[in-house]
């Protein structure tokens, strides 16, 4: 009996042995590693355009009051540091200034056209009307109530950065999905806690966008009031050089204004990734 069932052993096909899997570990993400490569790429492809710019003026050669090269603009701001600082402050403000009116005042529009029909049947259009017209044309306008001091800049810049603001916070309180909506009713919410609690959380990535467009507009804004009644700042620096074709001082400032663009567009990235968290959790 033994012998037959050892027998029988032997001819049994053998099922082949799995091996066991091998548990691999997941390491987090070092923090703020995302943030740093990011950084890094932008500084790259900034140099990298700062090379071939500065490749093409050495190869075309072209006059010093056609062209000149980074080189040039930055031994500019190097030589005369005090000046495009104090005068980088002063743009700096006005922007600044013009970009927390426009939040402000782009919030409380876009959350008034979200939740009034009547309000949102007559301003929208009027708004998308207002938008077209070039900002240029609105700095007169702007000087002539609020003076050719520092009010007027920083209203010229609200008025560039408003709308972007607006057109966010509709969207974004308008994002909310219909079955919340009707969670919400069902549980008889009040309208300040369905605002509050969903309206607003699925609106704040959205405003947080707008203002990522907004800040770097509210830069421009600011040297638009600056061309047109500025006795300092980044735009009166370029004026003045305009006239005295001083191309190194106009592409320094060129450069600065690049730079305070893109420092404030990463900071208010930056923090909408701190004050949005779940935003990028969902990716």
């Amino acid at each position: 009996m033994a012998i037959s069932e050892i027998g029988s052993d032997r001819h049994r096909p053998r099922t082949p042995e799995v091996p066991a899997r091998r548990r691999t570990v997941s390491w987090p993400k070092m923090p703020g590693r995302d943030s740093l490569a990011t950084g890094v790429k932008a500084v790259a492809g900034i140099l990298g355009l700062f090379v071939v710019w500065e490749l093409l003026v050495i190869v075309f050669d072209p006059p010093e009051f056609l062209l000149v090269g980074p080189i040039s603009a930055i031994q500019e701001l190097i030589e005369r540091p005090e000046y495009f600082a104090s005068n980088t402050f002063v743009t700096l403000q006005e922007a600044l200034a013009g970009f927390a009116l426009g939040t402000a005042l782009g919030v409380l529009c876009g959350a008034a056209l979200h939740y009034s029909a009547t309000i949102r049947s007559f301003l929208y259009p009027a708004l998308v009307a207002i938008d077209t017209i070039p900002k240029v044309a609105l700095a007169p306008l702007f000087i002539v109530w609020f003076g050719f001091g520092f009010e007027s800049k920083a209203f010229v810049a609200m008025a560039i950065a408003f709308f972007p603001l607006v057109i966010n916070t509709y969207d974004g309180l308008s994002s909310v999905p219909h079955e919340l909506q009707e969670l919400a009713r069902i549980n008889k919410a009040s309208a300040w806690k369905k605002m509050t609690k969903i309206e607003l959380i699925y609106a704040v990535p959205s405003i947080f966008s707008g203002a990522k467009i907004s800040i770097s507009l509210a830069v421009g804004g600011a040297v638009v009031g600056e061309f047109i009644a500025g006795s300092k700042g980044l735009g009166y620096v370029i004026l003045l050089a305009n006239s005295q074709v001083d191309l190194p001082s106009m592409f320094a400032a060129f450069i600065v204004l690049a730079a305070i663009a893109l420092a404030l567009f990463f900071l208010v990235d930056f923090a909408g990734r701190k004050l949005v968290p779940w935003k990028n959790h969902a990716k």
